[in-house]
């Protein structure tokens, strides 16, 4: 490899690892492992077989959600590796998720020391503060952050990649038993996901679409257009386009609603730690609305600073609060009655809490990412962004509509929000159509010639699988 194709893949890996360069979205597109494989497959040469064997990672990785900080393995590192895998060391998506897969542990690693590391930041601002120097929150949640985090994906690339090709003849010798792991991997990652979300018709519809796809072989883009419809015609549109009340007027203009709201969008977890979780984030988002109330006096430093504790909530269906908040502090500007301000923050934040990630992460995410992978199991390579790009405007949609009716309306578009989001037909719906989806997905990634194999093996592993899925479920139902 050359040093170029190093720096793109370092680069890949930061950018796919931080909020600050994707507006936020870079967490549901680039760091997934469709796209981040597709992304590593161009930087050394071949962009679909990158992405097929980062479409295989993806299923793998299905059900993966992250939440208050927990993070149970590394997809895009897992998806880097196996696409290197699979372009240079020529081993089928299988065997190169397979020998990619313990890759993704070293990612936990790097994350518990990234929100160690990030801590030393926050003790570094309040030492500032406390000393009165007036510390910029820009720095501190931004800045700083996010070059450690550089320096950090550039070792972490460098490691695996060196160990990937120092272990070269050996993962090649032992192909046969890549493919089976592989296959193993993928097969307890469908009957895990099936169980948790799909109960039995679930489990129907999948083995029914994964029946006829290998019988049929259908074409993906006409069944992509028939899901999106589908999708279209379930899903709530108040979330998205719901009308906002902007007559309102204030001190604080749309324009300062807008920058604040792209600054919680870039560094929502730029500088994530164990002790503020999204605190830091939260006032750094607050910066520009203090030097408008208060310009750049003691008064806004403090109330920047006093909006640096803990705060967490899921990025983009939580914008009520930072919307709500500001039209609170905007209106208590004279009397300056913070403590009911961070009260409402609390609350608001209690309120929201869990509701987000089981919309964004559970439902919204696998159904598009469902989708892309299904189109590239089809080599419809390019038709494949184009669920990533409708998942990109969906959440930038999602979180813009909630900011600003958050401010113009109050707490009261939280509430309606939650409310809509518990009603909402795709949520209901959502396990029987990514079941059918997924169905397609692993019927066609098994028609690839590489896949297709003896079938006494396929039969096996997803016997092996299925008693598994089934021993571990019934196991939990004793503890409940």
């Amino acid at each position: 490899m050359t040093i170029t194709e190093y720096f793109l893949l370092s680069l890949l890996y930061f950018w796919a690892s931080s909020t600050s360069l994707s507006f936020g979205v870079g967490y549901y597109t680039i760091y997934r492992p469709v796209l981040s494989g597709l992304l590593a497959g161009m930087a050394v040469g071949d962009p679909f077989v990158g992405m097929v064997a980062g479409g295989v990672v993806n299923i793998i990785y299905i059900d993966f959600v992250s939440t208050g900080g927990s993070f149970k393995g590394d997809q895009c590192l897992t998806a880097i590796i196996a696409a290197l895998a699979s372009v240079m060391l020529k081993l089928s998506p299988l065997e190169a998720a397979a020998a990619a897969y313990p890759f993704g542990f070293l990612g936990i690693l790097i994350w518990k020391y990234r929100l160690n590391i990030n801590s030393l930041f926050v003790k570094a601002y309040e030492s500032k503060h406390e000393n009165g120097k007036k510390p910029n929150i820009s720095l501190y949640d931004g800045v700083y952050p996010q070059l450690t985090l550089y320096v950090m994906s550039t070792a972490v690339i460098l490691s695996a990649v060196i160990s990937m090709f120092l272990l070269k003849s050996v993962l090649i010798s032992i192909r046969g038993a890549l493919f089976i792991a592989g296959l193993f991997l993928v097969y307890m990652s469908v009957c895990n996901v099936l169980v948790k979300i799909g109960g039995k018709r679930g489990i129907l519809l999948f083995a029914a679409s994964f029946l006829l796809t290998l019988e049929t072989d259908p074409d993906s883009n006409i069944l992509f257009g028939v899901f999106m419809m589908i999708t279209f015609v379930i899903s709530n549109k108040d979330l998205y386009f719901n009308r906002i009340d902007s007559s309102k007027s204030g001190i604080i203009s749309k324009r300062h609603l807008v920058y604040s709201w792209f600054i919680w969008m870039n560094y929502s977890h730029s500088c994530y730690s164990y002790d503020r979780l999204q605190g830091m984030a939260f006032a750094h988002s607050m910066k520009n609305i203090f030097r408008k109330l208060y310009g750049n006096t003691e008064a806004a430093h403090d109330a920047i600073h006093r909006h640096s504790e803990f705060f967490n909530t899921e990025p983009n269906m939580g914008t009520p609060i930072h919307g709500c908040i500001i039209a609170m502090e905007e209106q208590h500007v004279q009397d300056k009655d913070t403590a009911g301000i961070m009260f409402m923050k609390k609350g608001m934040m209690g309120i929201a809490a869990g509701l987000g990630d089981s919309y964004t992460q559970v439902v919204l995410s696998p159904l598009y990412l469902s989708m892309s992978i299904m189109l590239c199991m089809d080599r419809s390579y390019y038709m494949a962004l184009i669920p990533m790009l409708m998942l990109t405007f969906t959440i930038l949609t999602l979180s813009y509509n909630g900011f600003m009716k958050g401010y113009y309306e109050g707490k009261e578009s939280l509430i309606e929000r939650i409310d809509i989001v518990k009603k909402s037909r795709l949520k209901i719906y959502f396990p029987y159509i990514f079941a059918g989806i997924l169905g397609v997905s692993v019927g066609k990634l098994l028609m690839h010639d590489s896949v297709m194999k003896d079938l006494t093996i396929h039969a096996a592993v997803g016997i092996i699988s299925i008693v598994l899925t089934a021993l571990k479920n019934r196991r939990s139902l004793k503890f409940q």
